[in-house]
């Protein structure tokens, strides 16, 4: 009977799990496995410190009170078990876990690190979850230089470095991508020059201000983003790093789950070029940047999220649970916006619009030349 591709990680472990890293060498795919670790609730399992656990051993205390741990995504607990059971993830330590929420600083902070065999440590970043707090500060990295999370990261960064010896990889999804890089890029260069590999999937640039001098950075070849084809949240803010296409089996914002990325063996199924959707969103976002001052996007993100703080509940699902209510809330808070706010959100939401068509047009004009034509006489 002829074995079938694999489809994604978690057939990934199911074929080839039984294989160590002395078979099998840690790869990208291993980077996307264990960049989503760090979505796996660890609260009562693992301590900021040196003195941790295997990935078994912490399955063991995960599974003792699952029904009231988060789930990120439902694919997660089996991915957690499928690592406890390999030869390849099971006895590999877990160490320094770190988490931090806190509304006044707008921050959603989650990391661990992974000892892989050969003095090798990854340091694993947590993506957004699904708290409005976690959205909100995305946001904030459109007119932010700095986010408190990368602060944190940065930090976290030297206290593993100065806590192990050997090559360093650093990896996340998603906000965790883009908290990977940063880190990267702005540690000490003593750090730096143990980095051998930083993996974004799916996660924001960094703000065009922090990328005028990277260049030089010793650090930057060993970067990589990995984006779905038709990618949104990667295709955010601005990049200077190695960037790949991967093919998702999911459509448009769906794609951004890591679980529809397809694996063949231990390599990711590469799409030769982005979907037209991604590169209109991508030209829209930065016209939006472009075009609204770092005060107005500061201004537009308050009031989105001063109308979604009067919904019912604290998270997105919270949020679509009772959408037709928290919808009807947002809108009757949009409505009784002052004068100048409300221009300000038409103001912006006309950018992305106008952005949007114009980025259609010249997409669909290397196939209908007089649609172009015609757009810009009627202009």
């Amino acid at each position: 009977m002829e074995k079938k591709d694999t489809t994604n990680i978690v057939d990934y472990l199911l074929w080839r799990g039984d294989l160590d890293f002395d078979k099998d060498p840690f790869n990208e795919v291993d980077a996307l496995v264990l960049s989503r670790f760090s979505y796996m609730d660890m609260k009562n399992i693992l301590w900021n410190d040196n003195n941790g656990i295997t990935i078994e051993q912490a399955y063991e205390k995960y599974i003792a009170n699952i029904d009231e741990r988060p789930k990120f995504a439902p694919q997660d607990p089996e991915l957690f078990r499928l690592m406890a059971q390999s030869e390849r993830y099971r006895n590999l330590k877990l160490i320094y876990h770190d988490f931090i929420f806190s509304n006044d600083e707008v921050e959603q902070f989650s990391t661990v690190t992974i000892e892989l065999p050969g003095n090798r440590h990854f340091l694993s970043f947590r993506g957004t979850d699904n708290t409005i707090n976690g959205w909100k500060e995305d946001l904030l990295m459109t007119f932010d230089e700095m986010v408190p999370s990368q602060f944190d990261a940065l930090e976290y960064t030297s206290i593993v470095a100065q806590n192990t010896t050997g090559d360093l990889f650093l990896g996340g999804h998603s906000k965790g991508g883009n908290l990977a890089i940063y880190a990267a890029l702005f540690c000490d260069e003593e750090i730096a020059k143990r980095i051998k590999g930083v993996f974004s999937f799916d996660g924001p640039g960094l703000h065009k201000n922090l990328l005028k001098d990277i260049d030089n950075k010793i650090v930057l070849p060993y970067i990589a983003t990995y984006m779905p084809q038709s990618s949104f949240f990667g295709k955010m803010l601005s990049h200077r790093e190695l960037q790949v296409t991967v093919h998702s089996n999911a459509s448009g914002v769906l794609q951004h789950d890591i679980y529809t990325w397809k694996v063949v063996r231990n390599d990711f199924v590469l799409s030769e070029e982005d979907t037209m959707i991604s590169r209109v969103f991508d030209q829209a976002f930065h016209d939006y940047l472009a075009k609204l001052s770092k005060e107005d996007r500061e201004s537009v993100v308050n009031i989105i999220f001063d109308a979604v703080e009067k919904c019912d509940g604290d998270t997105m699902e919270d949020l679509t649970k009772h959408f037709v209510g928290n919808l009807l809330t947002v809108m009757k808070h949009m409505n009784h916006l002052g004068e100048e706010d409300s221009q300000l959100v038409k103001e912006a939401i006309g950018i992305l619009g106008d952005s949007i068509k114009e980025g259609i047009i010249e997409e669909f004009s290397s196939y209908i030349p007089f649609l172009k034509d015609k757009t810009k006489k009627e202009q």
